[in-house]
């Protein structure tokens, strides 16, 4: 019978196939990793150059958010404070001495002057100008008493202001804003304008920081003794506001 034998360079060639095909597989291998690195190479890069005009969005859009917020709180107080008229508008004298009242305040205490009431700019500067004179020259004070004063021509008048203590209420001068309607309200109340006025007054010192937003609200009468002040048909009238507390508070209890 014939005899079939395989010579050894029959092995050896198919050994050197397998050996190639493996170097071949191995080589492909290497370049689909070279060209994947390279393709999240390229695409960490897009990733990095869109994160950078996203940061550069952000920042715009944040200076933006900033800048629409100074605006809108520039909007704000402008609908919420009144307009004052400062102390050279209405041709004040300079005060003897001031000293710097700690703010926020605690309170807010209403009066009426018991004087002339006024009802445009010209006339309330006339009467701004004798209740400083009053206060000045027959009682001795530094100022005007009072932070601010409202005249029925619907203008707040600045008097010592809110960071000034006041002479208008003994054992509150230094914790409060006096505010005084120039007039005598003990059978009547105030124009519309003027109570408005007050109202608007109070929400710009909150919108300011400058007065607690659980401020108490009292009449003078129940900060000091022997006065009838706001009189009584303002003093009835604001005890439907609602930061007014009853009661008599002199001297403040802790």
């Amino acid at each position: 019978m014939e005899k079939i034998s395989y010579s050894s360079m029959d092995y050896k060639s198919k050994m050197s196939h397998k050996h190639t095909c493996a170097m071949f597989s191995l080589l492909a291998f290497i370049v689909f990793l070279g060209i994947a690195s390279l393709i999240l190479i390229v695409q960490i890069y897009i990733y990095e150059e869109r994160m950078d005009v996203f940061r550069q969005n952000m920042e715009k859009t944040k200076v933006d958010l900033q800048n629409m917020g100074h605006e809108f709180g520039k909007m704000i107080k402008s609908n919420v404070c009144p307009n004052i008229v400062s102390r050279e508008d209405w041709k004040a004298r300079p005060p003897k001495e001031r000293q710097e009242m700690k703010t926020p305040v605690s309170f807010v205490i209403l009066h009426h002057t018991y004087m002339d009431e006024c009802f445009n700019f010209d006339d309330c500067c006339k009467e701004m100008r004798k209740i400083q004179d009053f206060h000045m020259d027959d009682r001795g004070w530094w100022d005007i008493g009072y932070s601010y004063l409202v005249g029925e021509d619907g203008l707040v008048y600045e008097g010592r202001n809110w960071t000034t203590v006041g002479a208008h209420a003994p054992w509150y001068n230094d914790k409060s804003i006096g505010i005084s309607i120039m007039g005598d309200y003990t059978s009547k109340l105030p124009n519309q304008a003027a109570i408005a006025a007050v109202e608007s007054l109070i929400g710009c010192a909150l919108l300011n920081g400058v007065l607690e937003p659980d401020y108490i609200l009292y009449g003078h009468r129940q900060a000091r003794n022997g006065t009838e002040c706001p009189g009584d048909a303002l003093f009835k009238y604001i005890q439907t506001w609602p930061h007014w507390k009853p009661g008599d508070h002199f001297p403040p209890k802790p």
